[in-house]
């Protein structure tokens, strides 16, 4: 800058106005140019701190899903799908009116066990306080959004719905109407106190219905959000590619 000024100041003091002005005009253009340029890298440094944030988020969502799947989805879905299976032996015992079986007792454990569905929430926790826009492909986005506030509720939902029905039904029945023997915390068989009665009573094969439909949604739900998220691994997985 010092050059630019003392060649300014002998361009005036020689009186020489046209070139004192083209050559204001140069300096002006060349600090713009600066200016441009500067703001250019600043623009390109914001945005490489930009992806290596997006690419970190995009990790700790990938590494928390696969938990999920591992932990929370593929367990339910094989309680699930073996409940519903005891739900629909004990409804066509009703429905046939068969002679009970002391291989059937811990078929009933289908309507004394509660269920669960906690899933890692601290990875969308980090991508929600550094602000969702820092994915850059709107569909990945989209389908992680739906992830967490749409799907992962839906299944949370369901299983409240059977607790609920648990709480207020099926334990009570069960307790009024059954002996309990427990092998451990998770095996127990229940043996009908005068098994005639529940299967000729109306709000056993209600409790039996309703645990039914509550299993049948609980289980299209997994299904639906196993594939979901499987599809989601593969999304980011490709995403995280591009960043590197």
């Amino acid at each position: 800058m010092k050059i630019f000024r003392k060649v300014r100041q002998e361009l005036a003091a020689q009186n020489k106005i046209s070139k004192y002005l083209r050559y204001a005009i140069g300096e002006i253009a060349l600090v713009v140019i600066g200016i441009l340029i500067a703001l250019q890298i600043n623009t390109w440094n914001e945005d490489r701190k930009d992806r290596i944030v997006e690419r970190q988020i995009l990790i700790g969502i990938k590494e928390a899903l696969e938990s999920d799947i591992i932990n929370q989805i593929r367990p339910n879905l094989k309680d699930c799908s073996k409940d519903l299976q005891n739900i629909e032996k004990i409804m066509q015992s009703i429905d046939n009116k068969e002679a009970f079986n002391d291989s059937d007792a811990t078929i009933y454990s289908s309507l004394m066990f509660s269920k669960d569905f906690k899933y890692e929430l601290t990875a969308y926790k980090a991508l929600e306080n550094e602000g969702i826009k820092v994915i850059r492909t709107p569909e990945l986005k989209k389908e992680i959004l739906e992830i967490y506030n749409m799907n992962y509720p839906e299944v949370q939902e369901y299983i409240q719905n059977f607790s609920n029905n648990l709480m207020a039904f099926f334990r009570p029945y069960m307790r009024s109407n059954f002996k309990f023997i427990y092998v451990d915390n998770h095996t127990a068989s229940y043996i009908p106190i005068d098994y005639n009665i529940i299967i000729n009573d109306p709000l056993f094969r209600n409790n039996v219905m309703t645990a039914k439909v509550n299993f049948s949604n609980i289980l299209s739900a997994l299904e639906k959000i196993e594939g979901k998220v499987n599809e989601v691994i593969e999304q980011i997985d490709k995403e995280i590619e591009n960043t590197l």
